[in-house]
């Protein structure tokens, strides 16, 4: 944190958090080949020129989606496909740390925002416990790390693509992964990564398509 820099803080967030959250996502999808059989030199290598290839591509569309669509990105709400609340996030969350003694200490305007750290710490303890001492099955699906890491992109603009993560994610890792496992273990990692790869290319391709 450098307080007064929100310049600084950007900088910092791209090359620190942000490699950090580029590397657990390479681990990730190399967890997923290993599932899919798929030699680890190979994704690896994979991996690695889709990185180079995505970042510029990436740059391009950024270039491109500013220049056509810059009023929606400064909206608050956007549109139904365009919107600039991630960018809108990262920009609040500069300028916000670099004042976070004025506003996240104790006694301050957003100090809940301090003080929920300890409650996720908290939250989940009774659950475990519970799940140890009573050995009732049900506990061990409650999550709450989880559920209370993905409650929080229910508060950020636009939130309607929640609703189709929780269809797949039920159908696939409960309807199917119970009732049809021999389909499950065949199918869902390949269509995982096919829902992922199919997104991206359409994205890419909306970018110069789509004009609103």
């Amino acid at each position: 944190m450098f307080p007064g820099k929100p310049l600084a803080n950007f900088y910092f967030t791209c090359y620190t958090y942000n490699a950090l959250k580029q590397g657990q996502l390479l681990a990730k999808d190399l967890k997923l080949a290993q599932y899919a059989h798929l030699p680890p030199k190979c994704t690896f290598l994979v991996q690695i020129v889709g990185c180079v290839v995505g970042a510029l591509f990436n740059w391009v569309m950024m270039v491109s989606i500013v220049e056509n669509q810059a009023p929606l990105l400064t909206a608050i709400q956007g549109s139904n496909i365009w919107s600039g609340q991630n960018i809108q996030q990262f920009n609040t969350l500069a300028i916000a740390w670099s004042m976070a003694d004025k506003l996240f200490s104790v006694g301050a305007r957003y100090e809940w925002m301090t003080l929920s750290f300890l409650f996720g710490f908290v939250v989940p303890l009774p659950f475990w416990l519970a799940h140890r001492y009573t050995g009732w099955k049900v506990f061990s699906y409650l999550n709450f790390s989880i559920i209370l890491y993905y409650m929080g992109n229910l508060f950020v603009g636009v939130n309607s693509s929640m609703t189709s993560f929780f269809i797949v994610g039920f159908i696939a890792q409960f309807w199917l992964r119970k009732y049809r496992p021999q389909f499950f273990v065949k199918y869902n990692y390949l269509v995982s990564a096919a829902l992922d790869g199919g997104t991206q290319v359409l994205v890419f391709i909306l970018t110069f398509a789509v004009k609103i």
